[in-house]
């Protein structure tokens, strides 16, 4: 009958010894927060800061700084997953870059095709510019008000002035997704 005793002891402390530690996980990673909320793991989320900064680092280009990118706060972390940002240039273009979770805090950076809008008035001045340096000064150059970057693809534009040597319209492409004009494009008729 001691040994029997003995042995119900025995339980009795190892069955008090799991129930106390337990009661310790539990404590330590459950219950709630001073606001009510429940506590526990929190998924973690993108450092946008790191984000935007890296934007501004990796698509500025030596004509067209990227001034501002904005993303949202509350992206988890994947890796493999994309996002959206905002990002608006020195030259006044903006658009949409779309970000890559490599892991381990590292991203890759590409401006989405066709989401980059240069403003009328930028093209304008950069185009004027072009003529001039093709013998064709003081031409005045009307584009529309906004233009979607696409590389390749050709813009027309009004053209009048030049001391008479432009009048009607003139053409030319981006040399990139920032909304660069590629110089040698510029031809008039």
């Amino acid at each position: 009958m001691g040994a029997e005793r003995e042995t119900t002891v025995t339980r009795r402390l190892a069955v008090a010894a799991g129930a106390i530690a337990i009661g310790a996980l539990c404590a330590g990673g459950c219950g709630s927060s001073s606001d009510g909320t429940a506590t526990g793991a929190t998924a973690k989320t993108v450092d946008d800061a790191q984000v935007e900064q890296g934007i501004e680092t990796s698509l500025s280009t030596s004509s067209a700084k990227v001034t501002s990118a904005k993303c949202p706060s509350d992206v988890p972390v994947q890796q493999g997953d994309t996002f959206s940002c905002t990002v608006t240039f020195s030259d006044g273009a903006t658009g949409k870059a779309t970000v890559t979770q490599k892991g381990a805090g590292k991203y890759t950076y590409a401006l989405t095709p066709g989401s980059v809008q240069i403003p009328g008035s930028t093209a304008d001045a950069a185009v004027e510019k072009s003529l001039a340096a093709q013998g064709i000064p003081d031409a005045t150059v009307t584009c529309p008000e906004n233009i979607i970057v696409k590389v390749g693809t050709t813009v027309t534009c009004d053209v009048s002035g030049g001391q008479g040597l432009a009048g009607g319209t003139v053409t030319f492409t981006f040399s990139d997704a920032e909304g660069d004009i590629d110089t040698s494009s510029v031809k008039t008729s």
